[in-house]
């Protein structure tokens, strides 16, 4: 037993020493929300603190500090070397990345923008400079000191630099009387601010207000009409506000506006339904300087004028009528938006939101059911080929194609971007049915999938590089073009592919038969395609700072689903054997050959076309309801704006109507393509190969959720095969192997020559055999890629690697050999396949030791034939195969020779190319996997299983997989799941494991959930909505009283806490997202979009502070805490142990504590009754009282008078939920006799892990004074 035993006393004294103190360096200026003004080193915008030597003398900065927490001075610690120069300035980054480069400073915190302190102390721990209870800061302005010491704010900030005139403070916003929104009457309006003597400008026009220019606000006025009011309010030596919009739209006078048809207006179908029509969807209303927009030199009438250049500064609002308070502006950018829509009378527009204009970003929930709530840009979409001012004959538009296609591709599980329709108002204006959506930039990807926009690579149709560069995405098309013919072609190409997101794509863009995307397609085996190059794709990869695959995006989707370009509206478009070159085309022409790909493609068809999936009719129909429902008023007001105008042909006699044009429109999509797209495909892909005529099981019931156990059975309409299942959710089928040995490759020698009547004379067809031809010392020695091309830009360059130039305007023709070695009978044996892959402009013949093994384009067998046909250079780049297996007895052990005969359509063609690789392939056939089980009759099911299932025929061909998941558990709900476990701020990586795996201290974060509750529960589909992205994949089930845990990165967490952890993972955090260090709110919902749980943490007082970044987690004290009260401070506190307790109630013992302290509880120094340094008291009081926890450990005596006794109280701290030792606490007059009588008064608990308790002696204390001592025990 250990005893703590002091005094009280009664007199306390306070000692203060002062001295004189010379200027020194101090804080001179911050900015705590940093957007645009300043990067450090890795290119990020992060908060900085500006440090300032007013000295004539340098200032050595070594161990000064940096801190925003008073209680703790000295958190951040200048490293040793670092100086600042007389009258000189530096940056330290507050960014919380702790880097100690004299030349490259971060401090480990990031300054709070809600206000706070900031200090500066010096060597000696002395506060030399300080922010103490700063105002709330705002982006891009900065607070600091001017050059008399008045401290204020410095718009534009001024780092490195001599800070100007502070300005005291911000003008409070404007504030209108009237919200934005249809009126129906006139009515008053006012506009307020609550900063006294302030003035306010406004204008009626569009037109920006200044301080200088605008109506000067002298009360309340009248708005009679349809008005756009910006207003602003300024002060003379305070930031002025931004200018705020309010945009009082009119029906009544929208209708009659000099653009609106009075057919549609006047109309007794239309005219009651049409004000109705106006207010059926959100708005978007657009203010600005008229000529700037729409005048003679404005953008809408110079469509062509592009980039940065062609903005136009506009105010941007938006609102819901249906939800008054669904609404928000922001300043912002306008540009004209897109290809030949931007010749369109009714354009699309792009809108840019910068600290040019206002904020850097809009912030708002614009797409309820997105998890993004912030915007660098936005599209407005006026609906391109699926809309009427397209071409006057185009009856077809439904508007609502694109924003459906987008739907459908989330559906099927990928990401697109969000959209939704509107109303547009230009400076109150109505212009029509608009879509407003994300388009995937670098900030789509970097929002949606993590990171910063700089990582991100965006590719677009025609290679365009919007983003980043095309390294990864050349990459990529060369291994496309080279292509799929082993096992490691097909692994090497998914580095670059997530083969389901691409699949997907592939899928849901053939289903929507896009005349405006790839070619070829076909109808009726004729070739109908629209246009021959590549059109309307995006992708996205993110490749720096960690990588991910390539996401393919469906983009611009709206001449699809039976809008007719090709002059016949129909669903059988077929699109199955799309192949542009350098686009998505030719990735998906080369995958579609390999044989594992193939029945890869057929389990996502089979997911998505059958059982309720993306494209069966039910969910089709649901979707393209909701749509066509959503606009049916709000086409009555396109049809009066735009029902006449259109860019193709004369402008119409007669308006477009929604009963005549728009609704057989929608309805023949809905009863013809609908109903029949999605049969029509499967057929399709049966043709080439990517779907099995094998009929895959039939499980019934197809899943299902139950409380109890559950019988399953399967069937199969194919006659003589076996259904293979498994439960444990692996494939039942075993995948196959394909090596491959390469006999001709990309840098093979060749021997080519461009052959005359001499020449011919000479060797005849000799040069076609394996015996080398009498002149082969004159033939040109090279290597694979021949040809030559006339332009310096031309398709062919980086393929030709032996130039013939000499054959233009000499020959048509080129004799080639390549002469190649089987080594052995062994190896001749082992080529059981052979596949010739040609490059061809135009046309070739190939021989095989003297044997004509293939052909195509190709003219006659003379030395001058020109060839039969030309080749498109988009389709001679890429690799045509042609199978020679049945020509592989051609093959010799020792030398053999492939010659071709490659033949230009002209002599004076502008290029050329011949590229011939030979291959031949063995494969190891695919097998039943060991965990497979053969049906043989109904299964009973007692556990949440996932069910996968194939038929295997007596040929052995496989069908597609039938996927089910049956959930016998008790969905999860607030009654019996709970967070327990935060671990927002990790430690950064230490031993070798860790530092092997990421250095980044985001990948060790973890997120634990208790099950609570005596069943199994199942989150399968739940999704967090806030905060983190994730969805839990199915069969995400915890045990009863089980926890499970969801990780940053599986490797990392893996390495900080043992592989045997790896099965409490239900998965990784989607879209590279992670725990805010500064807290947010986390919230997750069910499959019905019920909140399961919704709280916001936080990493400030009165939360624990130790888990940001000093290694613990935050723990839920307890596991009775309910859900709805989880925000409640007082219910966390900090782990006991560094790194948390992932999977496990967080305890802490003495052994651990030491460990923690010391390194190892075997360390000298480190047992329970050593005095620990620099201390009077042992190690075990120093772990029972929390020592580690605070500053300074309390122990405090008072008096209390109780029934005029004067009684002593003595008040102390302890380590909050200790479980392994035991405090006792006694009491005495005399140090001699001691009693534990005492009684306790309080317990109260507190944010930092500590309890503070009160007790109080059981008798009157004496003259003497009263004496306390704890006894500190550890339980046996």
């Amino acid at each position: 037993m250990f005893k703590l035993m002091f005094r009280y006393a009664l007199l306390i004294g306070f000692f203060i020493a002062t001295s004189g103190v010379k200027a020194g360096p101090i804080i001179s200026e911050f900015l705590a929300s940093n957007q645009s003004s300043l990067k450090d080193e890795d290119g990020e915008s992060g908060d900085w603190i500006e440090i300032h030597n007013p000295e004539n003398l340098e200032a050595d900065l070594t161990g000064y500090s940096l801190s925003d927490d008073p209680e703790t001075p000295q958190k951040w610690t200048f490293p040793a070397g670092t100086s600042l120069p007389a009258f000189g300035r530096i940056i330290v980054f507050s960014s919380g990345k702790n880097r100690l480069d004299p030349n490259r400073l971060h401090t480990n915190f990031s300054i709070a923008t809600s206000g706070g302190s900031l200090q500066l102390s010096n060597a000696a721990g002395q506060i030399v400079s300080e922010f103490r209870d700063y105002p709330k800061q705002r982006s891009d302005i900065s607070y600091g000191i001017e050059r008399d010491g008045i401290k204020g704010f410095f718009d534009p900030p001024s780092p490195r630099e001599i800070n100007g005139t502070a300005l005291t403070g911000f003008v409070a916003d404007t504030v209108f009387t009237k919200k934005r929104g249809f009126y129906e009457g006139f009515f008053v309006t006012g506009i307020s601010t609550q900063t006294d003597d302030a003035s306010i400008r406004y204008t009626l026009n569009g037109t920006k207000p200044t301080p200088e220019t605008g109506i000067i606000y002298d009360g309340p006025f009248l708005i009679a009409s349809s008005t756009i009011v910006r207003a602003m309010a300024y002060k003379e030596g305070m930031v002025p506000t931004n200018v705020d919009a309010q945009s009082y739209l009119f029906t009544g006078d929208i209708i009659n506006q000099s653009e609106m048809n009075p057919e549609i207006a006047n109309s007794l179908t239309y005219r009651d339904e049409l004000r109705e029509a106006l207010k059926g969807l959100p708005v978007v209303s657009l203010s600005f300087e008229q000529d700037t927009v729409l005048g003679r030199r404005g953008i809408y009438e110079n469509p062509d004028d592009k980039g940065r250049g062609s903005e136009r500064e506009i105010h941007f609002e938006y609102f819901n009528p249906a939800k008054p308070d669904d609404s928000v502006h922001e300043p912002a950018g306008l540009r004209i938006h897109g290809g030949n829509s931007r010749q369109h009378p009714k354009k699309p527009l792009r809108i840019y939101f910068r600290d040019d204009y206002g904020d850097s970003r809009l912030e708002h929930e614009i797409f309820p059911s997105s998890p993004v709530k912030s915007f660098k840009s936005l599209l407005l979409r006026g609906g391109g080929h699926d809309a009427w001012t397209f071409d006057s004959r185009w009856r077809e538009a439904s508007f609502v194609r694109n924003q459906f296609l987008h739907k459908l591709q989330r559906e099927m599980g990928q990401p697109s971007p969000y959209g939704r329709h509107v109303n547009v108002f230009l400076n109150g204006q109505y212009w029509g049915l608009y879509e407003l959506q994300e388009f995937p930039h670098e900030h789509y990807n970097a929002d949606h999938h993590g990171g910063d926009p700089e990582d991100w690579d965006v590719v677009k149709h025609g290679q365009e590089v919007e983003a980043g560069s095309r390294t990864a995405w050349d990459a990529l098309i060369d291994l496309a073009e080279s292509g799929i013919n082993s096992s490691n072609d097909y692994a090497a190409i998914q580095e670059y592919l997530d083969l389901e997101n691409f699949a997907d794509a592939m899928i849901q863009r053939i289903w929507a038969s896009d005349e405006d995307w790839l070619s070829p397609f076909f109808l009726n085996g004729r070739d109908i395609s629209t246009f021959s190059d590549d059109k309307n794709w995006y992708v996205g990869r993110k490749s720096r700072n960690g990588t991910t695959k390539f996401f393919f995006y469906n983009w611009d989707a709206e001449m699809s689903m039976g809008i007719p370009f090709s002059d016949l509206q129909t669903f059988e478009n077929d699109f199955s054997r799309i192949k542009n070159a350098r686009s998505p085309g030719i990735i998906y022409d080369a995958l579609r050959r390999y044989p594992e790909f193939q029945l890869f493609f057929a389990d996502r068809l089979r997911k998505h076309c059958f059982f309720g999936g993306a494209l069966t009719l039910g969910p089709l129909r649901k979707n393209w309801s909701h749509y066509t429902d959503a606009v049916r008023s709000p086409v009555v007001a396109e049809s009066a704006r735009w029902g006449v105008q259109a860019w193709l042909e004369q402008d119409r006699f007669s308006p477009f109507t929604r009963d005549d044009e728009w609704l057989p429109a929608v309805n023949w999509v809905r009863d013809q393509f609908l109903p029949n797209r999605t049969a029509e495909i499967l057929d399709q892909f049966r043709q080439v190969s990517l779907y099995p005529d094998t009929e895959a099981p039939l499980v019934l019931p197809f899943g299902s959720n139950s409380a109890t156990p559950i019988e399953v059975s399967m069937n199969t309409g194919t006659n003589n095969s076996t259904i293979y299942y498994t439960t444990d959710g692996s494939d039942p089928r075993l995948a196959g192997f394909t090596s491959t040995t390469n006999l001709i490759g990309e840098n093979s020698n060749v021997r080519v020559i461009i052959p005359d009547a001499l020449i011919d004379n000479e060797i005849g067809f000799r040069w076609r055999s394996v015996n080398p031809p009498s002149n082969l010392t004159s033939w040109i020695s090279g290597t694979n890629g021949v040809g030559y091309e006339r332009s310096s830009r031309g398709n062919y360059l980086p393929f030709i690697s032996t130039a013939v130039d000499e054959m233009w305007d000499t020959n048509p023709s080129l004799y080639l050999r390549y002469q190649f070695e089987v080594p052995d009978l062994k190896t001749l044996e082992s080529l059981s396949s052979l596949l010739l892959q040609m490059r061809y402009d135009d046309g070739f013949a190939a021989y095989l030791n003297g044997t004509l093994v293939s052909w195509s384009n190709y003219g006659t067998s003379a030395w001058n034939s020109t060839a039969s046909s030309p080749t498109s250079d988009d389709e001679a780049v890429v690799f045509e195969n042609f199978d020679l297996t049945p020509q592989v007895s051609q093959l010799q052990v020792g030398t053999n020779v492939l010659a071709i005969h490659g033949q230009n359509t002209s002599p004076r063609s502008s290029d050329f190319l011949i590229e011939a690789a030979l291959t031949s392939s063995n494969s190891t056939p695919s097998q039943i996997s060991p965990s497979a089980l053969s049906y043989s009759g109904p299964i009973e099911l007692n556990t949440s299983r996932i069910i996968k299932a194939r038929t295997l025929t007596e040929s052995g061909q496989w069908s597609a997989l039938t996927e089910s998941y049956f959930s016998i558990a008790n969905p999860a709900s607030a009654e019996n799941l709970l967070v327990t476990e935060i671990h927002y701020h990790p430690a950064d990586a230490s031993t070798a494991g860790e530092l092997a795996v990421s250095t980044n201290k985001d990948d060790y974060e973890f997120l634990e959930l208790l099950n609570t509750s005596g069943n199994e529960i199942d989150l399968s589909s739940y999704q967090f909505t806030r905060g983190l992205a994730f969805t839990f994949p199915q069969g995400s089930t915890i045990a009863p009283s089980a926890r499970r845990i969801i990780v940053s990165h599986r490797q990392a967490f893996l390495a900080r806490y043992g592989t045997e952890n790896e099965a409490i993972i239900l998965g990784e955090f989607d879209r590279d997202s992670n725990l805010s260090n500064g807290g947010e709110t986390l919230e997750m919902r069910d499959t019905e979009n019920n909140v399961v749980f919704s709280f916001q943490y936080n990493d400030k007082d009165p939360w624990p502070t130790m888990p940001d970044g000093n290694g613990p987690s935050l723990y839920l004290v307890s596991a009775t805490t309910p859900s709805s009260q989880l925000g409640e401070a007082g219910r966390w506190q900090a782990s006991n142990t560094p790194n948390g307790t992932p999977g496990f109630e967080t305890k802490l013992s003495y052994t651990q504590w030491a460990k923690q302290t010391y390194g190892s509880p075997t360390t000298p120094g480190s047992s329970p009754g050593d005095i620990a340094n620099g201390t009077s008291d042992s190690n075990l009081v120093l772990y029972a009282q929390g020592a580690d926890l605070t500053n300074t450990v309390v122990r405090q005596a008072s008096f209390t008078t109780v029934n005029d006794e004067l009684l002593a109280t003595f008040t102390y701290q302890v380590r909050s939920n200790l479980s392994d030792v035991t405090i006792t606490t006694e009491a005495s007059d005399d140090l001699i006799n001691w009693r534990n009588d005492t009684s306790v008064v309080t317990s109260d608990p507190q944010a930092n892990g500590v309890t503070y308790i009160t007790v109080r002696a059981a008798t009157p204390t004496l003259s003497g004074g009263k004496y306390f001592r704890l006894s500190v025990e550890i339980n046996p």
